[in-house]
């Protein structure tokens, strides 16, 4: 003989779970840390081979502002991430240039504040680094700062009025590459 139980069966609920306001304020705070131009040590990739070289390139005040804004990719068409570390205890900046979809750092540029506002000077890229190892090619300091130069006009409206506008066929041109290990 078959038992039939007292118990009521629970009707399945249509309804979505409520959250309490300290899941919604970690939410929050993921959302605003996932959108933010904020460069944090140790999140990222780190180059494979990192190469250095000074460059000493005079910005102006407003491309100055444009790379302390940055860049946050917000889909899967942008492929770029421009993030800016915080200030030194000098005042010096670095923006992190990344490839977006592999978190991979590939320049950064180091940018040294004019010293006052009644000198007269300007700010400087005081040099770069870029990844020495893509995919076992390599690139001299000239084409990784006008590769640098192409994305930071692109993204962020810099101007480098300094500067020559490149084409866009320089960025990743093929013959400013060589294999790694040949001479």
């Amino acid at each position: 003989m078959a038992s039939h139980s007292n118990t009521e069966k629970e009707e399945p609920t249509t309804e979505f779970p409520t959250t309490d306001s300290e899941s919604d304020v970690d939410e929050e705070e993921e959302m605003r840390k996932w959108l933010s131009t904020t460069y944090e040590r140790g999140s990222k990739k780190p180059m494979k081979e990192p190469l250095t070289a000074p460059w000493g390139l005079p910005i102006s005040d407003a491309d100055v502002e444009k790379l302390k804004v940055g860049f946050k990719s917000r889909s899967m068409d942008d492929k770029w991430d421009m993030l800016i570390e915080e200030p030194d205890e000098n005042g010096n900046i670095s923006l992190h240039i990344i490839r977006s979809w592999l978190q991979e750092e590939c320049y950064i540029l180091h940018i040294v504040p004019k010293l006052s506002n009644d000198d007269g000077g300007s700010a400087t890229i005081q040099s770069i680094t870029w990844e020495g190892n893509k995919a076992g090619l390599q690139c001299d300091a000239e084409q990784a700062k006008k590769e640098a130069v192409i994305l930071s006009r692109g993204h962020l409206k810099c101007k480098f009025e300094t500067l020559p506008q490149y084409p866009s066929s320089t960025f990743w041109d093929p013959s400013a590459y060589k294999k790694l290990g040949e001479k």
